[in-house]
């Protein structure tokens, strides 16, 4: 088997750094690694450069012999996006393609893009699958949805296959929550600090949760199967819950006692997603997910101890 020449953009960050570290598992595989910082968070020895999406003479050079791009950069939250939606356009989208303008000259076999399977759906009442229409309401899932589709533009210009992934709520060890991001690290992170949370609206959204070292496996299908197609899956897990379900879960791992305020709901929060990820599910027969009580209680104690 010939050796794929892979490149993750974002392996600093949170999705990025556990993918990174399967990565380093597989064989068959020289590994290049991209981030905005100027080191590297991964302790191997893999190649890292610091990126900029603008500079296209630099990544002209960088990505020369790469086959596969694990493309997964994100500077915004459905939250801010709300507030200022030119910052998506600015921040994702524009810089988005611009690279792969840059590429597209290149011999860049496969993009792999994480989207929202939050935000590119819109609220729904029933089980998704990836045919269902998309209705995004807000910038953040406006902007996904638009880079789905420049994928499509890209692979009937330049046939550069792609993999969409659209990824519902993560979480796990390692998640900066600063960013706002990250229903169940912030609330076991507020448990532990403050011995409280904050619940926005009554607690009933409904959302799809996926432990993140589920997630690092997940996107190995791309590498793992023929790289000349492209596919479009929901990459989330069989657990979907309202946000008082997770509480209820939370609380049978944690060992602190804690008060809950319900305070008045965001406007760039979806209400309810039900996600139907058959297709993924099909494509890795043999995968299980992490039972999310287990992964809730992984997730707490890793938090636990590096809080001290």
């Amino acid at each position: 088997m010939s050796v794929l020449n892979v490149a993750v953009i974002g392996s600093n960050g949170f999705i990025g750094s556990h993918l990174t570290n399967y990565l380093l598992t597989q064989k068959n595989i020289h590994l290049t690694l991209f981030g905005r910082s100027s080191r590297s968070s991964s302790n191997s020895n893999i190649l890292y450069h610091q990126i900029n999406l603008m500079d296209s003479a630099s990544n002209a050079n960088y990505f020369k012999d790469i086959d596969l791009i694990y493309y997964l950069v994100s500077e915004t939250i459905p939250a801010n996006s709300w507030a200022n939606p030119l910052i998506d356009v600015e921040k994702n989208l524009i810089p988005f393609l611009t690279f792969t303008e840059c590429i597209s000259k290149l011999k860049v076999k496969k993009i792999v893009y994480l989207s929202s399977a939050g935000t590119v759906y819109g609220t729904t009442n029933q089980k998704v699958n990836e045919e269902f229409d998309k209705n995004p309401f807000s910038p953040y899932g406006i902007t996904k949805l638009t880079i789905e589709n420049f994928l499509r533009y890209y692979k009937t210009k330049y046939n550069i296959n792609y993999d969409v992934y659209r990824i519902s709520n993560v979480y796990g060890s390692g998640q900066d929550t600063s960013k706002g991001l990250g229903l169940i690290n912030t609330l076991l992170e507020k448990i532990i600090t403050e011995n409280k949370i904050t619940v926005f609206g009554d607690g009933n959204n409904l959302r799809n949760y996926v432990y993140v070292n589920d997630v690092a496996k997940l996107l190995t299908l791309s590498i793992d199967k023929p790289i000349n197609n492209s596919e479009v899956y929901n990459l989330s897990s069989n657990d979907t819950l309202t946000i008082n379900e997770i509480v209820e879960m939370i609380k049978k791992a944690v060992t602190e006692k804690f008060s809950i305020q319900y305070t008045e709901k965001r406007d760039s929060d979806n209400a309810a997603i039900d996600l139907d990820n058959t297709k993924l599910r099909n494509a890795m027969k043999d995968f299980k997910f992490t039972p999310i009580q287990q992964g809730i209680l992984e997730t707490y104690q890793h938090l636990k101890n590096h809080s001290k």
